[in-house]
């Protein structure tokens, strides 16, 4: 069995992994759900589960174990950042090119380390902030099927700016679970990261759920007659957050989302040898910085 030390390298894949299948699941929903209601699928499913594993953690809790209020304030705004940036990621594939906007969200690999350094102070150590930006020009690569030359190029476009400001507020979520999860004081991993995920998920299917009902509550009538479906997609989002959040409890947010994007590589792996679709050498490219600066943070950053 792995140490405490270093459980969160399986757990963040495993993370990755039910990341992967999840959005897989969630894009079928659109023929029925709008961007913002597939959206909130993963929030509302996901958040049963964590109040059941949520509510018998917290009455069985150790004496010696302080919630303290930083817990809540680290939770609430790790709830309501990750909605934020869900919402302009999801208004700069609108605004104009769905690629430019995932290539400048992927600034989140920078940020979340640059965030974790100042609001945490868990900086990396420099092979680290060296790992991060090659795992970012990696990803960058493999997002940008126009070229790099170009995405770059279009760094004025609205889809730019929004899809840096999506990097922004997930990375500010990931600093913020890491904030909440070290805010338990004398707990274990497991019951830091129950009591996480109960925060978190309450926060964020509720503040959206609220949302709905107020724009748009159509989509909450159709989440509903359709939610044998939206189910699977709700059951992956739980398995994902709640390797996202252990992981995190044990390790730098800026090593758990780095190694996170190895997602992106995981998509072209299974275009490479599954689909069998061919790829430019960028794409090959790409995949090798990613694993190169994957390697570097995980074991010297």
């Amino acid at each position: 069995m792995p140490s405490a030390g270093a459980i969160w390298v399986p757990l963040t894949l495993g993370a990755t992994v039910a990341q992967v299948l999840r959005t897989a699941r969630q894009h079928e929903l659109r023929q029925f759900l709008s961007a913002t209601g597939a959206a909130y699928v993963r929030f509302l499913f996901a958040w049963p589960l964590a109040l059941i594993l949520g509510l018998m953690v917290w009455l069985r809790l150790p004496d010696e174990v302080d919630v303290t209020r930083n817990f809540w304030l680290w939770s609430g705004t790790a709830g309501v950042v990750q909605i934020t940036g869900t919402i302009l990621l999801l208004r700069a594939f609108r605004a104009r090119d769905f690629a430019i906007g995932t290539v400048y969200s992927k600034a989140e690999v920078i940020l979340v380390a640059v965030g974790s350094a100042v609001f945490l102070n868990e900086p990396l150590r420099a092979l680290g902030w060296f790992g991060a930006a090659v795992v970012l020009l990696g990803v960058v690569l493999l997002a940008a099927p126009v070229g790099i030359e170009s995405a770059l190029q279009r760094w004025g476009d609205p889809s730019a700016w929004l899809g840096i400001g999506a990097g922004l507020f997930f990375a500010l979520s990931a600093v913020a679970i890491r904030g909440a999860t070290t805010s338990i004081v004398a707990a274990s991993v497991w019951h830091r990261t129950c009591l996480t995920l109960l925060a978190i998920l309450s926060s964020q299917a509720l503040l959206h759920g609220a949302f709905l009902a107020i724009t748009d509550s159509s989509q909450l009538v159709a989440i509903w007659k359709h939610r044998r479906k939206c189910l699977p997609v709700g059951l992956m989002s739980f398995a994902g957050t709640t390797g996202w959040v252990a992981a995190m409890a044990v390790a730098n947010a800026a090593k758990v989302r780095t190694l996170g994007q190895i997602e992106i590589v995981l998509v072209f792996m299974i275009s490479l040898i599954r689909l069998r679709e061919p790829h430019p050498i960028r794409d090959y490219l790409g995949s090798g910085l990613v694993l190169s600066g994957v390697v570097l943070v995980v074991v010297l950053g």
